[in-house]
């Protein structure tokens, strides 16, 4: 059986048996990837964000792949039973056949119609994984680019109207930064008043800074900073830490593609 990154099983030609009662194998659970990339991507963000970035969009994707793929298996076992059924429709039809033509044409046609019929629920039921695997491809984009929507909206907003939430990214910013004796930080316009009034408050968040200077760049939209030390310097706008989120997620399924 085939496992795609979202645990469910799709089943392999040699699994299928046409003779027997066809069984569904019990389907082995495994760690869903776009939990995984979200507990990777959102650890960019503010802390006190973090819960609400879309837990819920991701379970709601999940389950409507839980549908797709419960609509393509039962689809696949319809068929397979339909043809069964024809089988054994045939069977009968050629055991008259066999007495009125002979036993040996009556088993060469059944024989004929029966691997059509096979072949033709094989090719259905491959088209199916082909369908599956292709829409859970597809979803898993989707995903991405929806949970990376509601995050650019929810910390815009956040930034937008929330005069202390500067406080918490230059906190997070010079966090990353190694070295943290000297420190430049350079925020937007909007936000210098609010930075420098709080500068105490910065430094005790972080700690084990010596110096702080905190400089104006008008260059730089509301809710931005860059930290330079001596080791470099650190972009915190949001739009940068966006792409790290974007790419933590696609580095995610990337791996689990491969």
């Amino acid at each position: 059986m085939y496992n795609n990154s979202y645990g469910y099983g799709v089943y392999k030609r040699s699994q299928i048996n046409i003779g027997n009662p066809y069984k569904m194998k019990p389907r082995q659970k495994k760690p869903v990837i776009e939990e995984e990339a979200y507990n990777e991507a959102v650890s960019v963000l503010d802390a006190d964000k973090e819960l609400k970035i879309s837990q819920d969009i991701i379970h709601k994707a999940k389950e409507e792949a839980a549908q797709l793929i419960r609509n393509a298996e039962l689809e696949a076992e319809n068929l397979l039973k339909k043809a069964k059924e024809e089988i054994e429709n045939l069977r009968a039809e050629t055991e008259q056949t066999a007495k009125e033509e002979g036993y040996k044409t009556g088993e060469e046609l059944a024989q004929q119609h029966y691997s059509h019929l096979i072949s033709e629920a094989q090719e259905i039921k491959e088209k199916c994984k082909e369908e599956y695997e292709n829409t859970m491809s597809a979803l898993e984009s989707d995903i991405v680019e929806l949970v990376l929507d509601i995050a650019s909206k929810i910390v815009g907003d956040e930034i937008k109207n929330n005069e202390e939430a500067i406080l918490s990214i230059v906190r997070n910013t010079i966090n990353a930064c190694t070295n943290r004796e000297h420190v430049t930080l350079k925020v937007s316009d909007k936000d210098y008043d609010v930075v420098v009034q709080n500068k105490d408050r910065i430094i005790s968040m972080v700690g084990s800074i010596e110096e702080l200077n905190i400089k104006m760049d008008k260059n730089l939209d509301k809710g931005a900073c860059i930290v330079e030390t001596g080791f470099g310097s650190v972009d915190g706008s949001f739009n940068t830490r966006l792409e790290d989120i974007k790419q933590a997620f696609y580095d995610l399924l990337g791996d689990a593609e491969r």
